[in-house]
């Protein structure tokens, strides 16, 4: 069933001159915007912008799904033509008061004809698999768990000659002692680490030196379960900003984040025999990171004994064993009905980080506990 979508999408591409935007001006006609318009972009002494907007129609009520192709589509578009895309979202009405002015060049009569006819190519979302296997519940706690946490040579770091994201990291150890009094704090304690130590997709050069102090709480048995998970998560995305290469260094305060964890794998892996299964299935994800990994057996028998689909267990699983193929038609499948997925294949990345940041998108999705 044809739908309108509730908000409406303002694509303004930034481009070299007036050629390049007359020509993406007259693809965004051809894609059915509903107003387009060029003008010079006032920013810039030569550039030019185009802006059109997109309030559908789109061919059923998946907004999300196909707003997602469109963007993919524009963004595509100021690539090819040496510029730059910024979006903004907003009711209809509203983002016709506020559409930025210029040259129209668009017949308004042909909006829904061209709009449905450039979806009408684009494959709808097929529907996710059914996940069945329960690995996203919490489990209850077992086990002598609460009361603080020491975490050994946490003194012995330097950590005044390091970096946070607001300037020197002496405040570093507060907050890891903060996360190892393992207490009703405790989301406070995270909030402030990513804040000061990761800080939006950003490392800094403390946060590799933190990776051992997490670990430590990691494998204490005093540390409620729910919060081992949580870490357990947490470097599993600390390890995906920007992964090591399979050969070389680390060449970014992300890499080498991300190295820490790896480096540590040994340490997380020792969990295994006592691990709760959600444990567990976090512990395959977090040893796909390390490049050239090998496959193990306790993986497999745990992929085995599982029920149903598993996405990103399977994923992982393809990364762990290097077989290439499986790992482009497991992201492929997902590209298919998940569009932050399809995204990320369009995305300028290498492969290795792309197929590990799908894998810990699709495992925050699949195995992330949910309330």
């Amino acid at each position: 069933m044809i739908t309108f979508p509730r908000y409406a999408t303002t694509y303004s591409l930034f481009v070299p001159d007036e050629e390049s935007a007359r020509e993406g001006a007259r693809v965004l006609t051809g894609r059915g915007h509903a107003i387009v318009r060029v003008a010079p972009d006032t920013t810039t002494d030569s550039g030019w912008r185009i802006d059109g907007l997109d309030e559908g129609p789109y061919p059923d009520g998946d907004d999300r799904w196909w707003a997602a192709a469109e963007h993919r589509a524009v963004a595509a578009l100021a690539e090819e033509l040496g510029g730059r895309l910024s979006t903004s979202m907003a009711l209809p009405e509203t983002a016709r008061r506020f559409f930025p002015e210029g040259e129209g060049v668009r017949d308004p009569g042909t909006v829904r004809e061209l709009r449905l006819g450039v979806l009408s190519r684009e494959p709808a979302r097929t529907p996710a698999p059914a996940v069945v296997h329960g690995l996203g519940r919490r489990e209850p706690s077992g086990g002598p768990t609460g009361g603080p946490i020491v975490l050994d040579g946490l003194d012995d770091v330097d950590w005044a000659s390091l970096t946070g994201a607001y300037g020197p990291a002496d405040e570093v150890p507060d907050i890891l002692r903060g996360l190892a009094a393992n207490d009703e704090e405790w989301e406070g304690a995270v909030e402030e680490y990513f804040s000061t130590v990761v800080h939006q997709d950003t490392c800094y050069d403390c946060t590799p030196e933190t990776i051992r102090f997490l670990v430590q709480l990691v494998r204490s048995p005093r540390l409620f379960p729910a919060y081992r998970l949580e870490l357990l998560i947490h470097m599993a995305y600390v390890a995906t900003i920007d992964p090591v290469p399979a050969t070389g260094e680390a060449d970014s305060d992300e890499a080498a984040a991300c190295r820490a964890v790896v480096d540590h794998l040994p340490d997380l892996l020792a969990l295994w025999p006592e691990a709760s299964a959600a444990v567990r299935a976090w512990l395959i994800v977090l040893a796909a990171v390390r490049p050239g990994a090998q496959p193990r057996p306790e993986f497999e028998e745990f992929r085995r004994r599982l029920d149903g689909p598993s996405p990103a267990l399977d994923l992982a699983l393809a990364l762990t064993s290097g077989d290439g193929g499986a790992v482009r038609d497991l992201t492929l499948a997902a590209a298919s009905w998940d569009e932050e997925v399809s995204a990320m294949l369009e995305e300028p990345f290498t492969r290795r980080t792309r197929e590990l940041k799908i894998l810990f998108h699709l495992a925050l999705t699949e195995l992330a506990p949910s309330d």
